[in-house]
């Protein structure tokens, strides 16, 4: 089953820091949009929290909130307990109900990422949800979905069109989605990463949705809400 390499060790061997590097850009992303759609949580979960540097960030932006991290792996929650021991981390599915959840790069490696999704709906008020978008022309030509299939556990690929397809299939409103550069801002620093980073940029300043289907190198941050 796709899910074992979260818990024999084969995602640590792979990503050992379990993408901690990237977590308070993505934070600092979710922070954004909050503020623009004038939303303070009291209350914040993240379901498939890692090593819960996302949360670690969000705890300084609001002090106040409780906050609670899960994941299915053990690996990871122990990493998340041991960086980050004035949060609360809980190895499996989530439970309880916030105002707040997060779910960072999660569905594109859940195996029945809509059964995961539709069960998302009785657990917040408010889900905020970070998609990478890995069909594109030029991601289909240097084959980035195999590669990360293999190298990061992708086993769902997507453009914008098919992951709010999914999220309003599964039940939930969208309320706001915006492009956020994830690839572009941690490309590499060799010459051809550059250089493609430097043409996602380019193609995304003149025609932000076209390029998504064509370059890409941004993901899809999207809040959406429950439907009754």
């Amino acid at each position: 089953m796709p899910e074992q390499i979260y818990l024999d060790g084969t995602y640590l061997d792979r990503v050992p820091t379990w993408h901690a590097g990237d977590s308070r850009w993505k934070a600092q992303q979710c922070e954004a949009l909050l503020s623009e759609l004038g939303i303070e949580p009291s209350t914040i979960c993240d379901v498939g929290c890692g090593a819960g540097g996302v949360l670690a960030t969000l705890k300084d932006a609001y002090p106040a909130a409780e906050l609670r991290g899960f994941d299915i792996s053990p690996t990871a929650i122990t990493l998340a307990d041991q960086q980050h021991g004035d949060i609360q981390f809980t190895v499996g599915e989530v439970i309880g109900r916030y105002d707040l959840m997060l779910v960072m790069d999660v569905i594109e490696h859940v195996e029945d990422c809509f059964g995961f999704t539709k069960g998302l709906r009785a657990h917040a008020d408010l889900v905020l949800f970070n998609i990478p978008l890995e069909l594109t022309c030029l991601g289909l030509l240097r084959n980035v979905p195999m590669a990360h299939r293999h190298a990061l556990g992708h086993i769902h690929y997507f453009t914008r069109q098919t992951a709010l397809a999914l999220l309003t299939d599964s039940g939930f409103e969208i309320v706001a989605s915006r492009y956020i550069p994830a690839v572009v801002h941690f490309a590499a620093r060799d010459l051809k990463s550059k250089a493609i980073a430097w043409v996602q940029r380019a193609g995304f300043r003149l025609a932000p949705d076209l390029s998504m289907l064509t370059v890409g190198g941004y993901s899809l941050l999207a809040a959406v809400r429950p439907l009754p």
